[in-house]
């Protein structure tokens, strides 16, 4: 079915093409008059989410974007109140076109009121076409310096074949790159045929065959490894890695993994996972082929409809095992935005909190004084507020304001008051969580007020997110994608084993996590979502006199930071019950976690 026929079809194509190039007057009131089509909107959504699920978060500040539009348009077409959306962190001036028969003074009134479906969706575009510009960035480089550029062919637009087109790193979150013989990779450059991408944290984006009917976006995630093959085309050696093809023409985008080839339809989306001899292949929206490299009886394609997954094992005699499941988007952290899984905090989560009588509460709703801009301290040690160190970014939820940190620049809060002024025989910390990707990041951490000579500061806690330790020696040998409880005397020489508690099961990214550690007594304990997930016996007794960090692991350094959102930081001069946590959960309207096996 051509675009003609299928307003959907035409609705895709107008949104794509806008990524490249602008619209005119007549295509921007075709596109309006398709957004508020029957299931326009939830066509607009789906895909400007597909298109900006790794750089959403620089403008989207609301709910997640299907359940607001949905919520927008209804609203609209019932002349009701419209939901809250703030926008303002987007500069975006869009001129909303007079729809067929309707006059300008009904014009001039949809411009006065709370009209955001098309602002929240220019402003999608514009973030997306910021994202695809800085892979153009080399281009424009090179046609100022008087350098030639490699243009595209008419055969390559098309994509009647596969050129060597090289894939470009257009974005990236907080990457750490295993040492190797190959350049760290940089944002705007394109990757050489026999290049290795060897990524041990964070997601990498890029972006193949530019211009072609081949176009997509992958998005590696660590610890993973990448080749790129000489005819552009990626090599999935081993972890995980989401790919979307953004164009809508006949080409398929080729991915190789250690079992076989993965062909991938436009406008499609997929998950991959490859280890050693086993490979996964979900596939998200669209179609998608797999085809395997044995040759003879078994070796038929195997199509994939949308839900569909398919795992292949390489056993030691050459045969395959091939098992069909249903796809989950659950188990790669990028395919899904972190606009979604919304944390709606009112004033019942606010008085349960303040009926346990914190010594210390942030918010994170209001930024106040001058500079340094503090976050005003609830709890009862009234001076000590939470500075703002560097530039947190401020995502909105509905009514509820949360801090997020550690996506492009130094960015932390610190308590400059010490706590507290004599050692608690016990105490709790407990803050929601949202972690952007699986990494190495400090939470909150209690340290001495004085560094060390080498610049260091002692800790007496720290709940960190931890990532798979092979290049932290002294963490090697601990689970990865854990939340990390140390409770440690400052100075007293303990071995990192007898201060640790893992949680007993992994994080969960781009979700938000209820997290509570605690000490009493000899006790040592880790909640999460209102369920013990580990303890352990620890003799160490608080400090008295450290001052609260959150975001990173000193003061005075990006060292460590943690990539994600935070909120509702509350510390504890005692311990808190297990009802009192999960009362504290379910005044935030979220459920209470089942017992961890």
């Amino acid at each position: 079915m051509n675009s003609e026929s299928d307003p959907m079809e035409r609705l895709r194509t107008l949104i794509l093409r806008s990524q490249r190039e602008q619209l005119s007057e007549a295509e921007i009131e075709e596109l309006n008059s398709l957004v508020f089509a029957e299931d326009g909107a939830t066509e607009t959504a789906g895909l400007l989410d597909q298109l900006c699920a790794f750089t959403d978060t620089a403008a989207f500040d609301s709910l997640p974007m299907s359940e607001m539009l949905s919520c927008l348009f209804e609203d609209e077409l019932k002349g009701t109140k419209s939901c809250y959306a703030d926008v303002s962190a987007t500069r975006c001036e869009v001129s909303l076109l007079p729809q067929p028969n309707s006059s300008e003074t009904q014009h001039a009134e949809r411009l006065a009121k709370p009209y955001w479906p098309l602002v929240v969706a220019a402003s999608y575009l514009i973030v997306a076409s910021l994202g695809w510009s800085l892979a153009k960035l080399q281009f424009t480089e090179r046609a100022t310096m008087g350098l030639p550029s490699p243009d595209l062919t008419k055969e390559q637009s098309r994509g009647d074949h596969h050129e060597s087109i090289a894939p470009q790193l257009v974005s990236m979150t907080a990457c750490v790159w295993r040492p190797s013989s190959d350049p760290t990779p940089a944002i705007g450059e394109s990757l050489d045929s026999g290049d290795s991408l060897n990524l041990v944290e964070g997601i990498a984006e890029l972006r193949i065959g530019d211009g072609t009917s081949d176009e997509a976006l992958a998005r590696i995630e660590g610890p993973a490894s990448l080749y790129i093959r000489a005819d552009g085309q990626l090599d999935l050696l081993q972890g995980s890695m989401t790919i979307k093809s953004v164009s809508s023409g006949r080409g398929r985008v080729m991915v190789h993994t250690s079992v076989g080839r993965v062909l991938v339809d436009s406008l499609s989306s997929i998950g991959l996972v490859s280890n050693g001899s086993e490979s996964e292949v979900h596939l998200f929206s669209g179609r998608a082929t797999v085809g395997t490299y044995r040759e003879g009886a078994g070796s038929n394609p195997i199509d994939l409809e949308t839900g569909e997954a398919v795992r292949i094992t390489a056993q030691n005699g050459g045969d395959l095992v091939i098992v069909k499941f249903a796809a989950s988007e659950d188990n790669f952290v990028s395919a899904q935005s972190l606009a979604f899984d919304p944390l709606e905090i009112g004033e019942a989560y606010v008085r349960s909190v303040l009926d346990s009588q914190p010594s210390v509460y942030w918010r994170f709703e209001e930024t106040m004084g001058e500079y340094p801009r503090y976050i005003e301290n609830l709890g009862s040690v009234k001076e000590l507020n939470a500075i703002v160190v560097g530039e947190p970014r401020w995502r909105q939820y509905g009514e509820n304001r949360v801090a997020e940190l550690g996506m492009s620049q130094s960015s932390a809060f610190r308590g400059l008051t010490p706590w507290t002024d004599k050692a608690p025989d016990s105490y709790t910390v407990e803050i929601w969580i949202k972690p952007l990707m699986f990494h190495h990041g400090e939470v909150i951490c209690l340290h001495d007020v004085e560094a060390i000579p080498d610049g260091r500061y002692q800790h007496t806690m720290m709940l960190e997110v931890t990532a798979q330790h092979d290049f932290t020696h002294r963490l090697s040998d601990s689970p990865s994608n854990r939340f990390r409880f140390v409770h440690r005397q400052l100075g007293a020489p303990q071995p990192i084993s007898a201060t640790s508690l893992f949680a007993r099961q992994p994080y969960r990214p781009r979700v938000w996590q209820h997290v509570a550690v605690q000490k009493e007594g000899n006790r040592q304990m880790l909640w999460i979502d209102g369920q013990l997930s580990s303890e352990r016996e620890n003799f160490a007794s608080l400090d008295q006199d450290v001052q609260i960090l959150v975001g990173q692991v000193y003061p005075d350094s990006v060292y460590r930071r943690f990539v994600g959102q935070v909120d509702e930081l509350a510390i504890y001069d005692r311990c808190l019950s297990p009802k009192e946590l999960r009362n504290h959960i379910r005044a935030a309207g979220r459920p209470i976690a089942p017992p961890t096996p």
